[in-house]
């Protein structure tokens, strides 16, 4: 099935819109990104390509022994510190909550451009992975990094030396920090080939919300009224302390 592209004006049109597009009974993930126009890709596209990455895991790993607590296990564990303090990989944040893949849309500590349209993406993950060719899928199967065999081809230690390209997959990790828990993150990970995932085949498993610039300010409020902002997404203790500065002080002081 493919979808068209639906104007979100309000977090009611939102609920409506999903009601009719939702698939029954499977996940749907969703991913929040501040410009419409952008496509949808890994950050390491935009840094070097896949060598890039490669060479990224080396020296990471080279000096964040000792900033650590505790000594990765795999070459997941490596590859999502690596993603969760801002280094460039082949992963794509997801979420399995509407609301978290909005707030990242709204992006809301940017200032507000009426001019520019934001984009809510929304994916059947069992579906993408259908089309993508995925050796383990079946009705009710999203892979899991450290329990699908079938995924080591994806490994950063690996997947330069696969003669051919995969398709992208959407993959589970285990939740090991509380950032990626209250975001309720999940992931979608390409291989050698970093074409956007919105296009071909795949869009008949991946469709977006449009938001345009005039509404987010609105938008930004509705969320904060149902506690979904910066401190309740990551919550690290400056956070805890921006946030109390704001409700007591107040944010321009």
């Amino acid at each position: 099935m493919k979808y068209d592209d639906k104007e979100v004006r309000s977090l009611s049109d939102l609920i409506e819109f999903l009601k009719e597009d939702l698939p029954k009974g499977q996940p749907t993930w969703y991913r929040g990104q501040r410009d419409a126009s952008w496509d949808l890709q890994p950050n390491i596209t935009r840094h070097g390509g896949v060598d890039a990455e490669r060479a990224l895991f080396k020296r990471f790993k080279q000096n964040a022994f000792s900033h650590v607590p505790s000594r990765p296990a795999t070459e997941w564990e490596w590859l999502f510190i690596m993603q969760h303090h801002g280094l460039p990989t082949r992963l794509l944040d997801w979420t399995e909550s509407a609301l978290v893949g909005l707030y990242f849309a709204l992006d809301g500590d940017s200032p507000v451009d009426p001019k520019c349209a934001a984009a809510l993406w929304a994916m059947d993950p069992i579906g993408l992975n259908r089309a993508s060719k995925w050796a383990g899928a079946h009705e009710a199967d999203i892979p899991g990094f450290d329990d699908d065999e079938d995924l080591k081809s994806y490994l950063p230690s690996q997947f330069l030396r696969t003669g051919f390209a995969l398709e992208p997959i959407a993959a589970i990790a285990a939740r090991n920090n509380a950032r990626i828990q209250v975001q309720q993150g999940v992931f979608t990970l390409h291989h050698k080939n970093l074409d956007p995932l919105n296009e071909g085949a795949r869009l008949d498993h991946i469709w977006r919300y449009i938001i345009p610039g005039d509404v987010v300010a609105e938008l930004r409020t509705g969320l904060e009224m149902l506690n979904v902002n910066r401190l309740s997404l990551f919550p690290e203790l400056q956070n805890v302390a921006n946030h109390a500065r704001d409700q007591i002080i107040g944010g321009n002081q």
